[in-house]
């Protein structure tokens, strides 16, 4: 924060209004979430009479063999806490990056409230998942393609995409609660730093000017006298 003026103060007053450590990881938040929406793989599926091997938040459609009328539910569920981490990262992200100065912002934004919350659907969202692959395994027992056929079901890309996003919001919040904020007297200094700079920039003379003594208003010099 303070970057090293002679009298201790800031160099940049806007730069003590972001976080950048912060709106980098909330970036890569957002970069997990979006990728694991796009990813169609969630769960792969083996030993059952399902005719595909991999079944993502897509499937929550329509029931079938794959899917039953339970996770169908569970998986449309499971999208709506995804589009709120996203909503939330988001807009964590953008509060960093930006750095408003209004009171309600600049409080959401210090307590790392959005980052918070993007970790508690995260954290459903990944709950849901755990439920999600309970019932497909359940399903894929009851309807074995043989006998004695090995049942199983594990996690796909897009699970530990949705959990590396909740893992960064984590730090985000971190780097957002731990990170010094400027209180009021140092905002006051500031606010002031940045007026006298202005300030001096108004009064300087032209470049071109600078350095050339004035002439102007001198008295004509004497006349020459032998």
């Amino acid at each position: 924060l303070f970057a090293g003026g002679e009298q201790g103060l800031p160099s940049s007053p806007v730069s003590s209004h972001r976080s950048l450590a912060a709106a980098l990881l909330a970036a890569a938040a957002v970069t997990c979430v979006c990728a694991a929406l796009a990813e169609p793989t969630w769960f792969h599926l083996h030993g059952g009479s399902c005719p595909r091997d991999k079944v993502g938040i897509s499937d929550g459609l329509q029931s079938d063999l794959c899917v039953s009328t339970q996770t169908v539910l569970i998986l449309r569920v499971l999208l709506s806490f995804s589009l709120l981490t996203l909503l939330c990262s988001l807009g964590g992200f953008l509060l960093d990056i930006l750095g408003p100065k209004q009171p309600v912002l600049k409080v959401t934004r210090r307590s790392a409230f959005l980052h918070v919350l993007t970790v508690l659907h995260c954290a459903t969202a990944v709950g849901f998942c755990y439920w999600t692959s309970e019932l497909l395994y359940a399903l894929q027992v009851q309807h074995k393609m043989h006998r004695g056929s090995q049942v199983w079901v594990h996690f796909g890309f897009s699970f530990y995409l949705l959990a590396a996003a909740g893992g960064c919001s984590v730090l985000a919040s971190a780097a957002n609660l731990l990170r010094h904020h400027p209180g009021p007297e140092e905002e006051q200094a500031l606010r002031l730093l940045q007026n006298m700079e202005q300030a001096d920039e108004a009064d300087l003379p032209p470049p071109m000017t600078r350095g050339i003594p004035s002439t102007i208003g001198l008295p004509p010099p004497p006349a020459y006298a032998p």
